[in-house]
This record gives C-alpha cells, structure tokens and sequence, in this order.
C-alpha cells in the first residue's frame, strides 16, 4: 500500500470508532446555536445590553468550542486522563505495519475532517437561523468570511492539542488542556475588561470592515501553526518512551 493509501485507511478506522459520538457532537452543537441564539439576537449589538459577567461567560463557551470542535463526544476517551486512552491507542496503530509519519498524518487527516464538517455544520444552522431573523443577518461574503476565520482558529488550536494528545500522557495531557482553558479565560476576561466586547460580533465587525484579510490570515496561521506541529511530532514519535509512567 502507498503511503496515502495507509494514512487514509487509519483515518477511516479511527472515524469508524466514534460510532454514536457523532450524535453526542450533534446536539452539543445544537446547544451552541441555541446559546447563539440567545445571545446575538437582533436587539444585542456589540457593545449591547450584555452585562460584563455575561460577556466573559459568553467569550468563553465560544472560545471554548474552537478548542473541542475537532475532538468528537467519544466514551472511549472520556478518561484520558486515568487510563492514558490516547498512549495506548499509538501503541495499538504502532504494531500495525504503518510507519510513525502516517500514523501523525492520518491524526491530523482526521482532525481537519471532523473540525471542518462541524465548523460548516455550525455556521449552516446560524445561516438558517439569519434567514430567519432570529440573529442579526449578514452577507453573504461576510458568512463566508466568518466560516473561513474559525476554521483557521479551529487549526491553530489544533497544533497545540495534537501536540499534546501525540506527545504526552493523559495526566500531562490534561493538565495541558486545562492551561489552554485558563488562557481562554484570560483572554475572555481581557476582551471584556478592553470593551466589554463579545467575541462573535466582534469577529463578525473585522470581517466586514477589512474583508477577506481577516479570514485569509486566520486561515494561513492555522494551516502554518499545523504544518509546524504535523513535521515535530512526525520526529518526535519515533522517540517518545510509550511505556514510560
């Protein structure tokens, strides 16, 4: 088999595995719409009637989903952080006759899938939410604009959480992922403290005022902050002690 050829079978078996995870990520981004819904309704601007509690609360359930949106609802890794699920499912894919590149490969492959159909998927039910004047509407070009930009922020975060996920164990892992949390929050609070600025709006605001360099570099950080994180941990690897404690 060719290389691609064994990247995209991994990538198959390992979307074959969430099985009922995609409906558990199904009504997880069902509530989000909702939760946007609440929020961005017509009569809320930018700097609207959101108290500052309220807002920091707001930045942070979106940020929050940017950082989850490419893992899907898998009981198989609900407790990563006891039983090292992910450790022991590089353990597994090494004794197949694959080699450490397409093993990170064929990762990655799944991860830009699975982001990249709920990121579509999400911004779908906010169009159809738009059309029907349940949220402020905008353009055409500006939605596309904002699909383009969180998929690049939806990438750069990913660098960092496939990083972690190949490269360190599930206690180190999950401490990892919640520095990441903290400084979702930071930056949250410091988007209020700067403005009281939601982070959606205000995504959406850039968009139409600078046009499509907003999405164009959001897209070219994340692919390059991926790329990045895809040619270390193809090195890094073949050398990570799997057996360590």
């Amino acid at each position: 088999m060719s290389v691609w050829s064994n990247v995209w079978w991994l990538a198959k078996q390992d979307l074959k595995m969430v099985r009922y995870g995609y409906i558990w990520s199904l009504l997880y981004y069902l509530n989000a719409m909702f939760v946007l819904f609440v929020f961005m309704k017509p009569e809320i601007s930018m700097h609207g009637e959101v108290n500052g509690f309220l807002t920091v609360v707001f930045n942070l359930f979106v940020l929050s989903i940017i950082q989850v949106v490419g893992y899907p609802i898998d009981t198989r890794n609900m407790n990563y952080w006891k039983n090292d699920a992910y450790t022991k499912r590089i353990l597994q894919l090494k004794m197949l006759p694959v080699t450490n590149k397409e093993i990170v490969t064929s990762r990655f492959l799944v991860y830009i899938l699975y982001s990249s159909f709920f990121i579509l998927l999400l911004h779908v039910g906010i169009r159809v939410m738009m059309s029907l004047q349940w949220v402020d509407p905008v353009g055409w070009g500006t939605w596309l604009g904002m699909i383009f930009f969180w998929w690049g922020a939806v990438l750069a975060v990913g660098s960092f959480y496939l990083y972690g996920e190949l490269s360190m164990r599930g206690k180190v892992f999950f401490r990892f992922s919640l520095l990441m949390l903290l400084a979702t929050l930071i930056f949250s609070i410091l988007l209020w403290w700067t403005g009281n600025y939601m982070v959606w709006p205000l995504v959406i605001s850039s968009v139409e005022r600078y046009g499509v360099i907003v999405p164009a570099c959001s897209v070219i950080i994340g692919a390059t902050a991926l790329g990045i994180s895809w040619k270390i941990l193809g090195r890094k690897i073949g050398h990570r002690d799997l057996f360590a404690s």
